[in-house]
């Protein structure tokens, strides 16, 4: 009866705590940006002076610097949505797909996002609202759970690899109006060598097998 009159009696609160965390992602954004920003510039300061080695190590910390902001991009942005919808969700029990990602995601990143210790207070509002049960598929992205994937998938990133790396590199280079392409030949992937070295002995088996056969014919002939 209660629910009925009055819908769901956190509402505000959960509109607070949503606010809460916005602003604290819009104060890591401008600094992550100045972060970001810098580190570009050394990278192609790094270029420019013919230190491409460092340059290449420096592009690791940039792509996760980057990875960070794109992920605040992507928290904000749910949390805008649930704001939109929080009449609905105030109003009805049920929670949609669309609305089931943007919640979800908030509570799998509160386990991951430190740096945003309000999603916390996000994560426990919501418990409450839809079950321990969800709760718990979204934090441990059980089966079902519908989690935005680019926010799992970045916020899973523990490695860069060296064509991503070097691609970074080079993005800074044509920026910059310096050098693109500069370690092509020095930072290979793993993978061209490979292909490199098997076609290499693919070359000297074909090559064996020409020479055996024309043992053979000629030993024919004698």
């Amino acid at each position: 009866m209660f629910f009925t009159l009055f819908g769901w009696r956190k509402a505000s609160k959960c509109k607070n705590l949503i606010k809460q965390v916005q602003r604290r992602i819009n104060l890591l954004q401008t600094k992550r940006h100045a972060i970001v920003r810098q580190l570009r510039e050394d990278v192609a300061l790094l270029i420019k002076a013919g230190h491409e080695n460092i340059a290449f190590n420096r592009a690791e910390i940039l792509f996760k610097d980057e990875n960070i902001v794109a992920i605040y991009e992507l928290l904000d942005g749910f949390c805008e949505f649930i704001i939109t919808n929080l009449s609905y969700i105030r109003w009805n029990k049920d929670c949609p797909n669309d609305i089931n990602e943007a919640v979800s995601t908030l509570i799998f990143a509160s386990a991951r996002c430190g740096d945003i210790p309000e999603l916390r207070g996000v994560r426990k509002v919501f418990g409450q609202r839809y079950g321990q049960r969800f709760e718990k598929t979204a934090l441990e992205l059980l089966p079902g759970n519908l989690v935005n994937f680019q926010v799992k998938e970045r916020l899973s990133i523990l490695s860069v690899p060296d064509d991503v790396k070097r691609s970074l590199v080079d993005e800074i280079a044509i920026d910059y109006c310096l050098r693109p392409g500069i370690l092509a030949l020095e930072y290979a992937s793993e993978l061209q060598q490979r292909k490199e070295e098997e076609q290499r002995e693919n070359q000297v088996q074909d090559k064996d097998v020409q020479n055996n056969f024309s043992k053979i014919e000629e030993s024919k002939r004698d």
